[in-house]
């Protein structure tokens, strides 16, 4: 099923990529592994999300996603190595998508740095999904759309939730005794944490201030206007190069 399929609720045709983070975990270019190499990625020169997977920038699926669930227009937040971003994709034409460029402060909070995308980008949709640009997923946004319009109570946000990969070894003990009983590898965690993928309708913009996880979601909890949508499938982040040898690996197990 695509966003054209969802008759019943509105058309939303608008995505926010935030893309002007610096990335401060990549490594150096000397030390890259020869594979991006070859590929021509340099992080001294290119933004994180430009890094290949499966041959192609990991922007360029966030893309061509958003695009199969009838996303018409783009709006990249940009800031960091921006040129890098915006003389690859240009206006989007080579994608059949409409791409324009919003540049805010890297420096700033991720509530500042929508506030200024939605602000240079003149959009004025009712509803608009927003991402982080350093993941990659085949989370289904039309069970966004349907989280959010799911009772007469309409949420200012709609946040995707997953279980993450906890990051280090879970280990059992029996702390009188100190024996170890049971050792897992790097366990899925089940406790829902936020996917950064959200469906934001227009009021956003007033809640919009410094970070929004420690912010603006907060607020929108004690209003009563924020809703949860739990996806199981596949997502994953990018933030290290261990991180992308990784998802590399195994990026052909996910539903393209």
């Amino acid at each position: 099923m695509n966003m054209e399929n969802i008759k019943k609720y509105p058309e939303i045709k608008t995505a926010i990529i935030l893309a002007g983070g610096s990335g401060r975990r990549m490594v150096s270019f000397s030390v890259l592994p020869d594979e991006l190499k070859k590929q021509d990625f340099n992080p001294e020169t290119m933004h994180k999300s430009m890094i290949p997977v499966g041959g192609k920038p990991l922007l360029e699926h966030t893309i061509l996603w958003f695009k199969r669930w009838g996303i018409k227009k783009v709006v990249i937040g940009v800031g960091y190595q921006k040129g890098s971003i915006i003389s690859y994709f240009k206006d989007g034409k080579q994608w059949d998508i409409e791409i324009i460029y919003a540049e805010h402060n890297p420096e700033r909070g991720t509530a500042d740095a929508l506030k200024e995308d939605i602000e240079k980008s003149g959009i004025n949709d009712n509803y608009f999904f927003v991402v982080n640009s350093d993941q990659l997923t085949s989370f289904p946004l039309e069970k966004l759309i349907e989280v959010c319009f799911s009772d007469e109570n309409l949420p200012i946000a709609t946040i995707g939730l997953v279980y993450p990969t906890f990051p280090f070894g879970k280990v059992e003990c029996n702390l009188e005794t100190h024996k170890v009983v049971n050792f897992q590898e790097k366990p899925i965690v089940k406790i829902p944490t936020s996917a950064g993928i959200y469906l934001f309708s227009k009021e956003i913009k007033s809640y919009l201030k410094d970070d929004l996880e420690k912010y603006t979601f907060p607020i929108l909890v004690e209003k009563g206007k924020i809703k949860g949508c739990l996806y199981e499938g596949f997502w994953d982040t990018i933030n290290t190069i261990k991180d992308w040898e990784r998802i590399n690996n195994q990026f052909k197990t996910y539903d393209k």
